[in-house]
């Protein structure tokens, strides 16, 4: 799978990959039902930056740099995949610095997104530098972690529910300096430094 950045696992099983650049969207079919792919079918391409994949009811969801698209029920048309529905055409920061989005449906059915910064270490504008998060239609957008400097993933505490995430540190100042970071956030509202703190010691 050219350039593959971020997965999504369907209901009937089928893997789809989101590239950070090859501008392309696969999916990675198991037939046979033995945990080895048969075979890889593109499902989108031209695309900016499809990084993001998320499946919510049978939809696959892609979130480019500037959209946020839904291919209906598309397991069952992988072969001939349908036009995607523009669900946002808005998405904040899309073209400077950290633009691509990774994406992922929460415990609440909220759709939360990463919005990295504009740079490698600046003021950033509201819903940038963060992860925001709205309804599956795409309305409602907010702020749920503030102070983001670019997260790269994340995931939800089976038990607990909270939101676990990953934020990469500025760059150029070597490989430790400063420390990237795995978070916590167990309620909305938290800053979590960007870009005054990092890592929780600078």
């Amino acid at each position: 799978v050219e350039n593959a950045r971020s997965m999504a696992l369907g209901p009937q099983g089928t893997v789809f990959v989101g590239s950070q650049y090859g501008g392309k969207v696969h999916a990675v079919v198991d037939a046979k039902g033995d945990q080895k792919a048969d075979r890889v079918v593109m499902i989108a391409s031209g695309l900016d930056q499809p990084n993001g994949v998320a499946m919510r009811n049978g939809a696959l969801h892609v979130a480019t740099a500037s959209r946020l698209l839904r291919f209906d029920d598309i397991e069952k048309h992988l072969d001939a995949p349908p036009a995607p529905v523009t669900v946002r055409n808005d998405l904040p920061n899309p073209k400077q610095g950290h633009t691509w989005k990774f994406i992922a449906f929460g415990p609440d059915d909220m759709l939360y997104m990463s919005v990295g910064a504009p740079c490698n270490v600046c003021l950033s504008p509201p819903m940038v530098s963060a992860i925001v998060r709205m309804k599956p239609d795409g309305s409602g957008m907010e702020v749920f972690a503030d102070g983001v400097r670019n997260s790269v993933g994340f995931d939800w505490h089976p038990v607990t529910r909270e939101l676990w995430f990953t934020d990469n540190g500025r760059d150029m100042l070597g490989d430790d300096v400063p420390p990237c970071e795995l978070n916590r956030a167990p309620r909305t509202g938290l800053d979590f430094g960007y870009p005054y703190c990092h890592g929780g010691t600078i």
